[in-house]
């Protein structure tokens, strides 16, 4: 059995509305938040960061996920080489890729097919050509899941890093906007929560190879662990009990009271935010200084990814974003916090972060 190794943080990518950059683009905006009034990208907002005759070729989508992928290797200054492994988490995919694809067929029947966009309508497109190009050949994982992709890209690729299965990690996760989601959605009474798009990806490692080539250390996942509360389908339930959060704490030896505060996934979806407040309070406590990046800049499967980089921010500086109708910076204590993810129908993830 292999030792278990200790998984930093070496590198923060995103790209958002509200931010585009490495982990310092990140610390300015936490350090004074705002919230963003349209959370949908600008047109050519990663041009800088694709190749023209990439972006020729590559979905949108696709072109969030590989720019934050970039921008995150970049600052971890990581050779990819052939140990690098990629996972991305997404609710949705290339949504509008398969759109337009099965609009070509029913508008002319077969003629109206692209053999280009079809290799798009597949949920792991985005993690294909990520891995393409960043040369990343190791494990390619793509999850698909409501709320907590992102934090589950980063829970699952911890864990990779922790059994010494792969040498490093790029986890990450994207979505766009999607108008006929946003209209569905709206039917089934989901329409008041705050929704976003965009990507971002952190780079994990073992603390010992990080050392080794004079990385910068940004944070540390001292542990992370997945599970589900009972819930009906796409529903909330009244169950308050953690298991994801007791699994966590007890991975990485500490109690309820070692947690300063936490980067919780709220999105203005009151009864889920509501849920999750009172499976928060059950574990940690019910004053426990939060934070929901959610509320400011629109949930998508990037953001679950963005809050676990926030929270090594967090933890070296002191400071939490309040989300809780202002927009200010409190003073909380240094150190191990938690981020917390749960959707509706129960998915439910919790990592443990800390300083370098």
């Amino acid at each position: 059995m292999k030792v278990r190794e200790d998984v930093v943080i070496t590198g923060v990518g995103v790209v958002t509305a509200a931010i585009t950059g490495d982990s310092a683009a990140l610390g300015a905006f936490l350090a004074a938040p705002a919230a963003v009034p349209e959370a949908t990208l600008r047109p050519g907002a990663v041009a800088a960061l694709i190749d023209p005759a990439e972006g020729r070729r590559l979905s949108r989508v696709c072109q969030l996920t590989i720019a934050a992928a970039r921008l995150a290797l970049r600052e971890s200054g990581l050779d990819s080489g052939g140990g690098l492994g990629l996972v991305v988490g997404t609710e949705f995919g290339d949504l509008a890729s398969t759109h337009t694809f099965a609009d070509g067929f029913l508008a002319r029947g077969p003629a109206g097919l692209s053999a280009l966009l079809f290799p798009n309508t597949v949920m792991n497109t985005m993690v294909a050509t990520t891995a393409i190009a960043v040369g990343a050949r190791h494990m390619a994982l793509t999850l698909n899941a409501p709320t907590v992709a992102g934090e589950l890209a980063v829970a699952r690729g911890a864990a990779a890093i922790a059994s010494g299965r792969v040498g490093a990690v790029l986890a990450g996760g994207v979505d766009e906007l999607d108008p006929v989601v946003e209209r569905e959605l709206g039917h089934f009474g989901l329409g008041t929560e705050r929704r976003g798009e965009g990507a971002a990806f952190i780079v994990l490692e073992p603390r010992a190879a990080a050392r080794a080539r004079g990385a910068t250390v940004l944070g540390e996942v001292s542990a992370a662990a997945w599970r589900t509360v009972p819930a009906r389908p796409w529903g909330v339930g009244r169950t308050h009990r953690s298991r994801a959060i007791d699994a966590a704490l007890r991975a990485a030896g500490a109690r309820p009271a070692d947690v300063g505060w936490v980067y919780a996934s709220g999105s203005c979806d009151e009864a889920r935010d509501r849920w999750e407040a009172a499976v928060l309070g059950a574990a940690l406590g019910p004053v426990m200084p939060t934070s929901s990046l959610g509320s400011l800049l629109g949930r998508h499967a990037g953001l679950g990814v963005l809050r676990v980089a926030a929270a090594a921010w967090t933890a070296r500086s002191g400071l939490l974003p309040v989300t809780n109708g202002t927009t200010r910076v409190a003073r909380v204590r240094p150190g191990r916090g938690l981020v917390h993810g749960l959707a509706r129908g129960g998915a439910h993830v919790a990592l443990v972060v800390d300083a370098a």
